[in-house]
């Protein structure tokens, strides 16, 4: 779902964002980069991430499912006392 997204992270050494894709985490426990601003070589440890990605499609399953949700009855007829001019 997120495989073709991409995460800016931050060099340790240098501060400089690289923009890595998300398919790189999930192949793996941990990618590899080397910096684009000061050539370091970078391991980056994907737990947390897989956590927070694990949490982020649970949500938008919930979303889904809600939005799947048929409402119920018919909604109501506005009244002539609803209504402020």
């Amino acid at each position: 779902m997120f495989e073709d997204e991409t995460v800016d992270v931050g060099c340790p050494r240098c501060g400089h964002l690289n923009t890595i894709q998300v398919r790189e985490f999930e192949v793996g426990a941990e990618a590899h980069f080397v910096c684009e601003g000061c050539k370091t070589g970078v391991k980056v440890e994907g737990r947390e991430f897989h956590e927070r990605l694990a949490r982020l499609r649970q949500e938008v399953e919930d979303l889904e499912r809600e939005a799947a949700r048929e409402p119920r009855g018919k909604p109501r007829r506005p009244r002539k006392g609803d209504f402020q001019i």
